[in-house]
């Protein structure tokens, strides 16, 4: 009789090629032992007998019995289940899909509890499937209005796809300017939600990454609009489903009448093999790296701190010479030179079978990036935090080359996030992380919700969105000063909530103050003089930012209104790069990169995102004070909305989201007069039909994977 091995010793085995005595048998026998004593180490071992299925012809019938054991019945064989385990897997298979869904036992349990109208906080690995728990709760019909908040506008577009079946029992809205249906499912951003959840009633909503409403040193600012979000959603009494990976509790409790239930498992559909990487003597780190993914015959996740450290290895990797060219992305390398710059690194690397997925690359070509890596036509994908937070890919090897986010070393926490990108279900039962630093200490990752905690650390602008009868009396106290000033009024002060409350209160003294003077050049409406532009720009930076670094290439309000016209006398993407490439002494090809994806920032952070909002919100500063003094009101309104549509067609920007570059988009409205509201340019859009004549192969591809999921 065989002895029983010790885990490590079948690990071993199940590493390597079988060899051709072995008892494949006994081999199984061992696995079901482990399953008896350790059912998380037998699911392990179960995983590493499914990847290689093949080699255990006549004997699937005993690891089905071990599959339906651990629960996982995604992975059985329909064809050949038992009258028993028939039953059981129907028993896991969720309502209202026309696909063959079925869960493993876990994603059930959370399934069932949802269901019957219970509040899950749910913490599983990154290949539990928590994505697809939503989409069951959706299938089930029970719901009219669903929010689900996501942490990236890369993540809205990745779940419109996904959720794009259910177009017929529901609107998908993914932007506040969009109207509503008799039933909707809204996929937004913490800050494109504040904007919409007070004007519907909410059954349902899901919070995606849901760690991130612990206060974060990184991310203060949206980490407080996210629990703005959530404290309003729970004060309208809709369930909800927070998800996220490796939490080990929830320590707070939220209002007396709210109750859920906290569910962490840590069941896995796909195994991880952590591989330390040994730099040899006089080796470099990137030459290593080079070594390692030159051979990785798998798609590889290549994780960097920056997207100045992902420019770097993807230059490292062009220069080696390990990367030989392929054809098969060469339309869209050409297409990206002519409508960005010839000399990013961006279509260079596409040429070599490289992608690069990072928050400085258009929306569009980072998910064109993403699709081409799932469908294996790029093999490896140098990427950032941008791609890690959610967007799901179908990696079996992880990089992770940093250690840090930007500057700062990344957690336990985020590690192992990073670390659950490796391996796919259905795709790779096996996935490999390798390691150039040693990992992160191991800690106990807790969450907190510091809008109900209401603890010391707590700032006043989060305090004043939550209903006095919420306050904690400690709270009550901090918020008293703001209370009791007669400078600017409680709904301006929470309107403009992100911002410092002293910072606006400030701003608006000033006004009051100055008013005979400031009036005048302050009161204007849809379009602003030079000087008024100017005035706004200087006020921004002066009390909202109050910042003397270089931030996205902007570093004084002087500098913010010279950015603001510069892109818009530009007239295009294409001339706007050009435009900052020139301003670089010399033409060194790394020089010349940082440059073109300068250019990227300023548009994406300055003219698309911060600067209307900042217009928006000095405008209700203004109009505070102006009524205050019975003078007519402002209206900054046009003005912000035309600077976050890039002074083009307010289509064109959220297109880019859906995946149509704005290049395209402004092409087809060149044809066809399209309208400036969203749904109705989606309609028109999805009825466009493209001639080779007017457009390439490549833009037809654009436009046609853009009308498949509308």
């Amino acid at each position: 009789m065989a002895e029983p091995m010790t885990t490590q010793e079948l690990r071993t085995i199940l590493r390597k090629e079988l060899p051709t005595d072995i008892d494949k048998f006994h081999l199984i026998k061992q696995v079901a032992a482990f399953v008896m004593t350790n059912q998380v180490v037998g699911q392990e071992f179960i995983l590493r007998l499914l990847a290689r299925i093949n080699e255990f012809q006549g004997l699937e019938p005993m690891i089905s019995g071990l599959i339906r054991q651990v629960g996982l019945f995604p992975y059985m064989d329909e064809e050949n289940l038992s009258f028993k385990d028939a039953i059981a897997h129907e028993l896991h298979r969720p309502v209202g899909f026309s696909e063959n869904i079925v869960f493993h036992h876990a994603q059930a349990e959370v399934y069932y509890a949802l269901l019957r109208g219970e509040n899950i906080v749910l913490s599983a690995p990154t290949s539990f499937g928590k994505s697809l728990i939503i989409d069951s709760v959706i299938a089930s019909q029970k719901h009219s209005n669903i929010i689900i908040i996501v942490p990236t506008i890369a993540l809205i577009d990745e779940t419109r796809k996904r959720l794009s079946k259910f177009k017929n029992s529901y609107k998908i809205i993914t932007h506040p300017s969009q109207s509503f249906g008799k039933r909707n499912v809204f996929i937004l951003t913490q800050e494109r939600a504040v904007e919409i959840i007070p004007k519907i009633d909410v059954d349902f909503f899901v919070i995606d990454e849901f760690y991130k409403l612990s206060p974060q040193k990184t991310d203060e600012e949206r980490c407080h609009v996210l629990n703005q979000v959530f404290y309003t959603l729970v004060k309208k009494g809709a369930q909800f489903y927070l998800l996220g990976p490796n939490i080990e509790r929830v320590t707070t409790a939220l209002l007396d009448n709210v109750k859920f239930k906290f569910i962490r498992t840590d069941y896995k559909t796909v195994v991880s093999e952590r591989h330390p990487v040994r730099i040899k003597e006089g080796q470099g780190s990137i030459d290593r790296l080079i070594e390692i993914s030159s051979s990785l015959d798998e798609p590889t996740l290549i994780f960097c701190q920056s997207p100045a450290s992902a420019n770097k290895v993807a230059n490292a990797f062009l220069n080696s010479g390990k990367f030989e060219k392929i054809k098969e992305n060469d339309d869209l390398a050409d297409w990206i030179k002519s409508n960005y710059h010839s000399q990013w690194i961006l279509p260079n690397c596409l040429e070599h079978g490289i992608g690069i997925h990072h928050g400085r690359v258009p929306r569009a070509i980072a998910q064109k990036c993403v699709k081409l890596f799932n469908e294996g036509k790029i093999k490896y994908l140098i990427c950032t935090s941008t791609l890690i937070e959610g967007v799901n890919t179908k990696a079996k090897n992880v990089i992770i080359y940093d250690n840090k986010i930007a500057r700062t070393k990344f957690d336990y926490f985020t590690f192992n996030n990073i670390c659950g990108r490796s391996g796919r279900m259905f795709s790779h039962f096996i996935g490999h992380i390798y390691l150039f630093h040693e990992p992160p200490a191991a800690e106990l990752p807790l969450v907190d919700f510091p809008i109900f905690s209401q603890n010391d650390d707590v700032p006043e602008k989060l305090l004043i969105n939550i209903d006095e009868d919420d306050l904690k009396e400690s709270s009550k106290q901090k918020l008293k000063k703001y209370f009791e000033q007669d400078i600017l009024s409680k709904d301006t002060l929470k309107k403009n909530s992100y911002i410092d409350l002293d910072k606006q209160l400030k701003l608006a003294g000033i006004i009051h103050n100055n008013i005979s003077k400031i009036y005048r050049i302050m009161k204007w409406n849809q379009y602003p003089t030079n000087d008024q532009l100017k005035l706004a720009c200087m006020l921004i930076w002066e009390y909202f930012i109050a910042s003397k670094k270089r931030i996205y290439g902007v570093s004084s309000g002087k500098q913010l209104h010279f950015r603001i016209n510069q892109f818009r006398e530009a007239g295009s993407i294409k001339n706007f790069i050009d435009t900052i490439v020139n301003e670089v002494d010399g033409n060194k090809p790394d020089e010349v990169n940082e440059a073109i994806e300068l250019s990227f920032d300023i548009q994406r952070h300055w003219i698309n995102f911060q600067f209307p909002r900042y217009l928006m919100s000095l405008g209700n500063i203004a109009n505070d004070v102006f009524e205050k003094h019975n003078l007519a009101a402002c209206d900054y309104s046009y003005f912000a909305s035309l600077v976050e549509c890039y002074f083009i067609s307010p289509y064109v920007v959220p297109m880019d989201e859906y995946g149509l570059p704005i290049q395209v988009s402004k092409k087809i409205g060149d044809i066809i007069p399209i309208s400036s509201n969203i749904d109705e340019a989606l309609v028109q859009l999805s009825r466009f039909n493209p001639s080779p004549q007017r457009f390439s192969g490549i833009e037809r591809e654009f436009i046609g994977e853009f009308q498949k999921y509308i």
